[in-house]
């Protein structure tokens, strides 16, 4: 079952192809706009260069500049992907067709942000207590593990412990499409109507692990023949992953709380 979901996910992106570029690569070019604005008003539109290709090092003296220009860009970013989200969700479920930009009046892109900020909260104060557990657990292999690498006890703790947080996230993450269509539910009644489907959440979190290390580990080869290549299919792959999780959402959604059929 969660194999048929990640593969509805799928489906549901390039089946839908030009809807789903036309829903994401128009507010993407807005967000790289308003980054090369903002590095370019602090006087580092070379760091910002250097940050999106990965090469190079940033200098000494623009770090501050840069952290604070980054961290003044994280509503605007945040609000970009809310509203490629929210595009997307409306699309599925609600038919409706995006045009070179987004709609964004009318549309509750911050209350999307206000509920995503939410539940990233949540997540992290439950990766508190799980990385503790976890570095009790794995600190006998580190300490006795060989500077080129980290043991396989802890790597799967790492993986043991990503994938419960994303299973955690898509169950309550479940209430984002609600808030998208204008009938937004509790968090409560998210977690409530995913309980049946649990174990197959589970293994969609685990999936989607696997798909994205195994697109790292591509790029980071890439990025070895090529930077530039690499940057470009880092793009992709990124674009792909956000567009997945969303449809994910989109796909739970629409079969635990509308009651549709999987339909491939």
């Amino acid at each position: 079952m969660a194999f048929q979901i990640i593969r509805h996910a799928f489906r549901m992106i390039f089946g839908n192809f030009g809807q789903a570029l036309r829903a994401s690569i128009g507010p993407y070019v807005v967000l790289i706009v308003g980054y090369l604005v903002v590095f370019a008003l602090v006087g580092q539109s070379g760091a910002f260069m250097q940050l999106a290709s990965g090469v190079g090092t940033l200098p000494e003296g623009a770090i501050g500049a840069v952290i604070l220009a980054t961290i003044g860009l994280i509503p605007f970013t945040l609000f970009v992907l809310a509203w490629i989200a929210v595009s997307w969700h409306r699309f599925i479920l609600l038919e409706e067709y995006s045009g070179i930009l987004p709609a964004v009046s009318g549309r509750p892109i911050w209350p999307y942000v206000g509920r995503s900020i939410l539940y990233g909260l949540l997540i992290g104060l439950l990766a508190v207590p799980l990385a503790f557990l976890a570095e009790i657990i794995t600190s006998p292999f580190l300490s006795s593990a060989s500077p080129s690498g980290l043991p396989l006890p802890a790597v799967l703790m790492f993986v043991a412990v990503t994938a419960v947080l994303s299973f955690v996230w898509f169950r309550i993450g479940l209430a984002l499409p609600s808030v998208a269509v204008g009938k937004p539910i509790a968090m409560g009644a998210a977690w409530s109507a995913s309980r049946e489907m649990s174990g197959t959440i589970f293994g969609v979190a685990v999936l989607l692990m696997v798909i994205n290390g195994i697109a790292t580990l591509l790029v980071n080869q890439l990025n070895g023949i090529s930077p530039f290549i690499g940057v470009i299919v880092d793009l992709a792959v990124q674009w792909t992953i956000l567009m997945l999780g969303v449809s994910i959402l989109t796909t739970l959604y629409g079969h635990l709380i509308e009651k549709r059929p999987l339909i491939d």
